[in-house]
């Protein structure tokens, strides 16, 4: 078959289309991987980006929890004595000396001893269970143990409970007063906003005086609720009251507060 001018020049224009085709699809294939590449991490980009706008619109109530948490917690610890109060012994001595002052006692001495990082005990019911092997063997169906937990699962859960640490600073007060006037002290100490403890106390006659007063043969009033101290004369030298010392330990409880955390 004999090939014309023209089918040769139709011939030649395909194959330079095919060619032309074969380029273009060598270098587009590349850039179509590329795109669909860049697609996949467009939408994983797009996913995070939700992701964090969804973070961004919970700041506001992130920060409103962290700031209930601060005062929350700085209201619980107002009980507490700041430190840098409890060391100030000026600071104690004036509390001291206006329940002193109220209760009609005199404030003798305030000692301050060191202050120590100690555990916080607290109390709890301790539950013996002398009925537990006979319990075991009549509980089938284990009823009978779940109803004992139950009931003592308050205790189980106290006595497994951590102990927290907490500053404890010791206090020995030393007043003098009437039997009547050393109660009061006591009630003022107990009505004490801060946290404490009255830890001991140690009064120098328990009789007040009324143990001396018939060893010497005088008379000496014993008006339990008298807060007037009552002055004998012994013999012209010594003399009897109706008071005594009482020496009052007291422990004082302590805890950094929180600073404010920076949520801006």
């Amino acid at each position: 078959m004999k090939i014309t001018y023209r089918d040769k020049i139709v011939a030649a224009v395909l194959i330079a289309i095919a060619i032309l085709l074969i380029g273009l699809f060598a270098l587009v294939r590349p850039k179509i991987k590329d795109i669909k590449a860049h697609r996949e991490t467009l939408r994983t980009l797009k996913v995070q980006e939700k992701d964090i706008k969804d973070q961004i619109k919970e700041i506001p109530d992130i920060k409103a929890d962290i700031e209930e948490i601060y005062n929350n917690t700085n209201s619980e610890s107002k009980v507490f004595i700041p430190l840098d109060r409890v060391l100030d012994t000026t600071f104690i001595d004036q509390y001291m000396q206006s329940f002193a002052d109220d209760a009609k006692v005199k404030l003798k001495s305030v000692e301050l001893q060191n202050s120590t990082l100690a555990p916080l005990d607290y109390y709890y019911d301790s539950i013996e269970d002398p009925l537990a092997d006979m319990r075991k063997a009549a509980d089938v169906n284990g009823d009978l143990q779940a109803a004992y937990n139950a009931e003592h699962a308050e205790s189980n859960s106290l006595s497994q409970r951590a102990k927290e640490s907490i500053v404890q600073t010791n206090y020995g007060v030393t007043v003098y007063g009437t039997r009547k006037n050393i109660f009061n002290y006591l009630q003022k100490l107990k009505e004490f906003e801060n946290a404490e403890n009255v830890v001991s106390v140690q009064i120098s006659d328990y009789t007040f005086g009324q143990d001396a007063a018939k060893g010497a043969k005088v008379s000496l009033p014993d008006d339990k609720e008298t807060e007037d101290v009552v002055k004998v004369t012994v013999d012209g030298n010594g003399e009897i009251s109706n008071a005594s010392d009482a020496t009052i330990v007291i422990t004082l409880y302590s805890v950094y507060n929180m600073e404010k955390p920076n949520t801006d």
